[in-house]
């Protein structure tokens, strides 16, 4: 039995006596209770029998139940019940919104229908899913098999796919777990311990829950055809709030998930912390899914993650691919993938008005013809906006993105190794949100995490993990019933997935591609492959006359065959219908492509322009690797002897060393410093690669090449990767880049390939995608939109959350799943401060100063007052009779100098700028980073040699040494029209000479000391020293 409290404290926990049975604190029994009362009545008009939405099967015994907010009352109902629109309290409404009913266009009335037939219809019609085979348990791939195996031996090394970011994350959290695994006593508590914390008790073998369900598994919108826009209304503005308990609960939580504390630890909680309330873990946990009203959809799927049982394997009990049974003796199953809806997440974010008013980013984006700055200056997405939504109402059709509120997805997929040994791996699957402005669109706390599917093999069937997520995209496509928090209106949300990006073997997988394998390898054209000799791996050179039957013997880069959406879609569905397995095979190979793409089904997807290559991958993880390869006369068994691309060893050497001293000269800001690369190559991330091969490359590979043409060739090479990285691409420069590639490529093939049929491995795949960077740029916008960096920070991410060397995979679904739990009671609670427990900077520190006629610098300590040296001083009353206009004996008569001058050591260029140090201020230990070379810019007079001609002054580039900041605070000076007191600030900066060759600049000695105004620096600087 239950006791009350005689005197219940605030924070104190109790049952809830409303019907929903669950710990709650005094005060929310309390609104629980009268709210139910209050409008038990209307909630019964609305709804007139609340259904489940999912069909899902939940094992007997371990049915989770939630508690769903009606109104101003929560009815408790089990998990897999409706899904209700996200609910804030951050604008409570004014006395006339709440009654008088929202604003709602007739359209979204036309538009909605229940989409559970729809979703039916057209992955039978669009995808074809009866007439696609499903491997028999003896029949088995007589090419295919190996051809499949092929890319799991064959994609690393022929195809330069060395996917070196796989070492990326893996860091000390790795370390200490091999360590703790050594002693075995030790590791069993661990392993004990951290079960628990990761999974709340649940074991990946024993007791998963099999919720797989039919293809009407999806998210409908029933509900809210039933539900009035007046009442929803009400379920969205109503002023509910979280009490201090829930926000204590909240923040523990938040620091345990964030932080990756164990469960020992957040007991220890109420221990340190005694004067506050806490509560077990299990229960804290029950309550963030009843305030985030979020749950995972959990999937059993192959104990080999070879496929999830979804689809046309919804049925099997056994894996179509290795035979594996599904379920256990007890008649679970023996893996799960756990899926998190989308649809919530995006009815959250709209209902949220500080998160909303950001997604209006797509509205207000302006396309200029000719000018490339994000993706939607991609002819794909503008190839959309003319084209109508299938299956829309005939007579009501509507166009993609033809809302202002409409989503644009991207989709990015990759495989990363959990352990060292990196023999396992695991497959995360993230949306990026493009209606978000650039500057936050990548950024962690944006991405949407729909599902990491387990290892500890790559899936063999992705479309079967894919499956809920598409049942989604479709239904978004017709549009789901959602709030705007900025219009205060019921609408139609609309979300359509426009790119896809990863890369080459996932991709392939996305695609149902064979890649490097198939006799047409490229997915964007039709180029012929080259199969090398004990090969399985087909290359793509150009030209290819030395190859017998070579039909044709050469191709042009400027006219390739590119591949069309309907022409790739027919040979998929031929590919797929064939009569039997072998000719399905033979088929697959010779078009490259397996059979249709669960992705074709949506209809804003186009094959391939939807799928531009990963400049990450592509330039960063494979083409400077494999260049340093064949520099160092380490690329595969060719024969590199008499090559005047190999570097000797000796002077590779003393590249790794200059490499590693430019430590001290780049900044910080720059990224992490690159290590010797003659040394310490396996240690090399993408970050470093790319910051090797722009900023130090060009210098320390200077004069190592036996002949200048590879030097030359390189930098092409350099030239170009920075033209694709500009934030702004005009169609000329886009040109420039795709002419630059085409003539690199041939010239590559000219130095490495050297037309021999014996050095094939030279051309790659890879090599040829650079023909397609520029068909990308134009197709999906600049690279940045569509690049890897992203995903790998989100893998990286996921490492420490890895707790469980046993569980690995449960370890991260958990962690995922609560780190959305709580992004999404940020956004219905419009808790974003309150929630945040870094340390967030308030206005200035002491100090600092951002001065009026300066307000994109922010001046920072050290800070000084002292007199200036007679040297300073004149080249300052110099800088001020330019400035002024006036004579050098004006200026030292109505400025006083000889008294003490406040100095500044560091300024920080606003808006996500450089911080700039002073050498004269800033003490430079022996490991610090020099951030004090800084980029100038002076108007100069053309005709300065001319003294007697009228002077025209032009814009110029220099470079210097930041040495101090010079703050003067002058009176009103009527002689100088100064009016009132201001404050100008000057620069301190010892020039450097510098001389331009290979458009790369370098300079020997320092020049003079300049006093320039703060108002002229541009950027900060690097250098690197060239031995």
């Amino acid at each position: 039995m239950e006791l009350e409290p005689a005197n219940p404290q605030r924070n104190s926990a109790c049952i809830c006596t409303c019907g929903c049975n669950r710990v709650v604190s005094y005060p929310t029994r309390r609104a629980h209770v009268a709210a139910k009362r209050a409008i038990a009545g209307e909630a019964e008009h609305a709804i007139d029998q609340p259904q489940p939405l999912r069909d899902t099967n939940v094992v007997a015994g371990r049915k989770r139940r939630r508690l769903t907010f009606f109104g101003d009352y929560y009815e408790e109902e089990q998990i897999d019940g409706s899904d209700f629109p996200p609910y804030r309290d951050d604008e409570p409404p004014q006395a006339n919104d709440v009654n008088s009913p929202p604003f709602h266009d007739q359209e979204a009335g036309l538009r909605s229908i229940h989409v559970d037939t729809r979703n039916q219809e057209t992955i039978a019609q669009r995808w074809s899913s009866s007439s696609r085979p499903i491997p028999g348990s003896s029949q088995r791939e007589e090419e295919g098999l190996d051809d499949d195996e092929a890319e799991d031996s064959e994609d690393s090394s022929e195809d330069w796919e060395d996917n070196n970011d796989l070492n990326d994350g893996i860091g000390e959290h790795e370390d200490r777990s091999e360590e703790g695994a050594e002693e075995e006593d030790q590791s069993e508590r661990n392993e004990d311990e951290n079960e628990d914390d990761s999974q709340d008790g649940a074991n990946e073998n024993e007791d998963s829950e099999d919720v797989s369900a039919p293809c009407t598994d999806i998210v409908s919108i029933s509900f809210w055809d039933r539900i009035s826009d007046e009442l929803a209304y009400k379920l969205m503005t109503t002023g509910l709030s979280l009490d201090s308990s829930d926000l204590s609960m909240l923040r523990q939580y938040a620091l345990k998930v964030e932080d990756h504390l164990t469960e020992s630890t957040f007991v220890k909680f109420k221990f340190a912390f005694p004067e506050s309330h806490h509560h077990t873990l299990r229960i804290t946990k029950r309550h963030i899914e009843l305030l985030s009203e979020f749950h995972s959809i959990r999937y059993s799927c192959c104990i080999n993650s070879c496929v999830c049982f979804t689809g046309l394997y919804n049925d099997l009990t056994q894996c179509p691919n290795c035979k594996e049974d599904r379920f256990n003796d007890r008649g679970q199953p023996r893996k799960v993938f756990d899926y998190l809806p989308l649809i919530p997440r995006l009815q959250a974010m709209s209902a949220n008005h500080q998160h909303a008013t950001k997604m209006r980013y797509r509205a207000h984006f302006v396309h200029q013809p000719g000018v490339t700055t994000d993706v939607f200056d991609g002819s794909h997405y503008q190839s959309l906006l003319s084209k109508l939504v299938p299956g829309s109402n005939n007579n009501n059709p509507f166009y993609h993105f033809s809302d202002e509120r409409d989503i644009a997805l991207g989709l990015s997929t990759d495989g990363f190794a959990p352990f060292k040994q990196r023999n396992k791996t695991c497959w995360p699957i993230i949306l990026f949100n493009y209606n978000l402005p650039p500057d936050i669109r990548f950024q962690k706390q944006y991405h949407l995490n729909v599902g990491t599917i387990p290892g500890p093999k790559k899936p063999w069937d992705m479309d079967s993990f894919l499956w809920p997520l598409i049942q989604e995209l479709i239904q978004l496509e017709i549009g789901v019933k959602a709030f705007d928090a900025v219009s205060k209106s019921v609408f139609l949300l609309h979300a359509y997935l426009i790119l896809v990006f990863g890369d080459i073997p996932a991709i392939a997988l996305v695609m149902r591609m064979k890649g490097a394998n198939g006799c047409s390898p490229c997915r964007v054209c039709k180029i012929a492959g080259v199969r090398g000799t004990n090969s399985k791996t087909y290359y793509v050179p150009l030209r290819r006359d030395q190859v017998p039957h070579s039909n044709p013997p050469r191709y042009d880069p400027s006219r390739l065959p590119l591949r069309i959406h309907n022409e790739l879609m027919d040979q998929a569905r031929e590919v797929q219908s064939a009569p039997n397995q072998t000719i399905s095979n033979q088929l697959a190979k010779q078009y490259g492509i397996k059979g249709i793409p669960i992705l074709s089904t949506l209809s804003a997807v186009s094959f391939p322009e939807s799928f531009p290559f990963d400049f990450m991958h592509l330039i960063w993880e494979n083409l400077i690797p494999n260049l340093i390869l064949f520099w160092t006369a380490s690329f595969k068994d060719l024969d590199h002897r008499d090559q005047g691309y190999t570097i000797p060893p000796e002077a590779w050497k003393e590249i790794g060393a200059s490499t590693a001293s430019c430590k001290v000269t780049i900044p910080a800001a720059f990224g992490a410093p690159v290590p010797n690369i003659a040394l310490l190559q396996s240690q090399m991330t993408s970050e470093m690669y790319s910051n090797w091969t722009l900023f130090i490359a060009p210098i320390v590979l200077r004069g190592r090449f036996c002949q200048p043409k590879y030097y030359q060739h390189f930098m092409k090479l350099v030239g170009l990767l920075k033209m694709c990285l500009e934030f702004e691409i005009s169609g000329e420069m886009l040109d420039v880049i795709d002419q630059g590639f085409q003539a690199w490529v041939e010239d590559y093939e000219k130095f490495y390939y050297a037309h021999h049929l014996n050095r094939l491995s030279a051309c790659p795949l890879t090599v040829h995608a650079l023909l397609h960077i520029a068909w990308g740029i134009r197709v999906a916008g600049p690279v940045w939109a569509y690049w890897a960096f992203p995903m790998e920070r989100h893998c990286n991410s996921l490492l420490p959350s890895i707790r469980s060397r046993r569980h690995p995979y449960a370890s991260i679904s958990a962690f995922v799943v609560a780190m959305v739990q709580l992004n999404q009671i940020r956004l219905k609670y419009n808790l974003f401060s309150e929630l945040n427990l870094n340390v967030v900077k308030q206005g200035l520190l002491k100090n600092e100063f951002i001065p009026h006629s300066y307000p994109s610098f922010k001046l920072s300590p050290p800070r000084r007052q002292q007199p200036l040296s007679a040297y300073l001083r004149d080249k300052l009353q110099a800088a001020l009779a330019t400035r002024f206009e006036e004579e050098k004996t004006t200026i030292q008569a109505l400025i006083d100098l000889d008294g003490p001058i406040t100095c500044y050591g560091r300024v920080t260029l606003l808006d996500g700028g450089d911080t700039i140090v002073g050498r004269d201020m800033v003490r430079q230990c022996e490991d610090s980073r020099d951030a004090s070379y800084i980029k100038y810019i002076q108007m100069v007079d053309k005709y300065a040699h001319q003294p007697r001609r009228e002077p025209v002054y032009t814009k110029r580039f220099f470079f210097g040494q930041l040495k101090q900041i010079l703050v003067l605070k002058l009176p009103s000076i009527p002689q100088l029209a100064l009016d009132s007191p201001s404050a100008i600030v000057y620069a301190v900066v010892q020039s450097v000479k510098v001389t331009l060759t290979n458009n790369l600049y370098s300079y020997r000695d320092m020049g003079a000391i300049q006093v320039i105004d703060l108002n002229t620096i541009q950027s900060g600087m690097s250098t690197a020293h060239d031995e």
